[in-house]
């Protein structure tokens, strides 16, 4: 009886063994450095890591969002300075100039 369970444990064990690489295989550095062209290739091709488009700079959106900067912030250590209103004004003032 312990023999057979024995033996179902080992085919068990057969039947469900991974295939894995074989420990002594080497990567090639050829094989590496294609990789390494593949995945710079599709970095390069990915859009979002691009600079995004140089737009022209309009000088009345630029002096208006400097207007608000100044009118919602007010001095640099001042409470206002510290509100959601100067922090957007700041953002509108940094994407126009």
């Amino acid at each position: 009886m312990a023999a057979m369970n024995w033996l179902a444990v080992v085919l068990a064990g057969v039947v469900h063994a991974q295939d894995l690489p074989d420990p002594g295989r080497r990567v090639v550095e050829e094989e590496r450095r294609a990789e390494q062209l593949k995945r710079s290739e599709a970095e390069e091709k990915r859009s979002y890591l691009s600079a995004p488009p140089a737009r022209p700079r309009d000088a009345r959106a630029c002096e208006g969002a400097r207007t608000q900067v100044q009118l919602y912030c007010g001095g640099p250590y001042s409470p206002q300075s510290r509100s959601m209103r100067c922090t957007e004004a700041k953002a509108l003032f940094e994407q126009s100039c």
